[in-house]
């Protein structure tokens, strides 16, 4: 199973929408397969103050849901995209056009983060028909037990689908989302041991990653780290994708 070096997160629509192709083909021109995009939301219950500030200042220009969709139709000089989002807005947006919204987007998958396997069966399932399955999301308080039932419940498609489809989140740590909040490597390189015993499928893990040292200890675990408020931070003070990942994909 080939290992992703980073699952980098971008927030739509900070500094702009019109910024997101030019930041999507450079993230493909550096090799990465897959990338996380943010829908911007008032109430981010999982993110840290940097992507909180982020989806606000997207938010303020008009970066809504169907905004940011329709600026992703037609592009193709992309990674595959993940969609980090959470309920209410996609239901605001109707199963129907989401799913029309979504097809002629490089988008491949969803990581709706306050959606428990089972809240919304319809809703998923019809996604997940028209090739949008739910990442599933492991937090340091799921038993493995739980893990193994939610690697069920949202399956592996398998080694020929994409990576976007095919991974498991897994929660670093308790809390929100922020880079230089720390997060211990040794119980979480215990932990990544466990879920790889009853998962096939490529691990990711994210929140309070960002230095190079940590996110080669993560590649060491074999699972591939995300690094987003650090890069959000970057680019809005002019950075480009290249500079700030370039470092941290070693």
């Amino acid at each position: 199973m080939a290992l992703n070096p980073l699952l980098p997160f971008l927030m739509a629509g900070d500094p702009s929408l019109e910024a997101l192709p030019g930041f999507l083909s450079e993230a493909r021109a550096l090799g990465l397969e897959a990338l996380e995009l943010g829908l911007p939301h008032s109430d981010p219950i999982a993110d840290g103050p940097v992507l909180q500030a982020a989806a606000h200042r997207a938010i303020t220009r008009s970066a809504t849901p169907r905004r940011v969709l329709e600026s992703l139709a037609g592009i193709t000089d992309s990674p595959d995209l993940i969609l980090f989002t959470y309920l209410n807005p996609l239901l605001q947006l109707g199963q129907d056009a989401l799913i029309r919204l979504l097809e002629p987007t490089p988008v491949k998958a969803l990581l709706v983060v306050d959606l428990p396997y089972g809240e919304e069966p319809a809703f998923e399932a019809a996604l997940r028909a028209a090739g949008y399955p739910m990442v599933p999301l492991l937090a340091p308080t799921t038993s493995l037990e739980r893990a193994q039932s939610l690697l069920a419940q949202r399956p592996d498609p398998g080694p020929g689908h994409p990576f976007a489809q095919r991974f498991a989140y897994v929660v670093a740590r308790l809390g929100v989302t922020g880079a230089g909040q720390g997060t211990d490597i040794a119980p979480l390189a215990a932990r990544v041991a466990s879920l790889q015993k009853i998962a096939t499928r490529p691990l990711v893990v994210g929140f309070g990653l960002s230095d190079p040292e940590s996110l080669r200890a993560v590649r060491g675990l074999g699972a591939t780290p995300v690094v987003g408020s650090a890069l959000v931070s970057d680019l809005t003070s002019g950075s480009s994708i290249r500079t700030s990942l370039d470092g941290r994909m070693r």
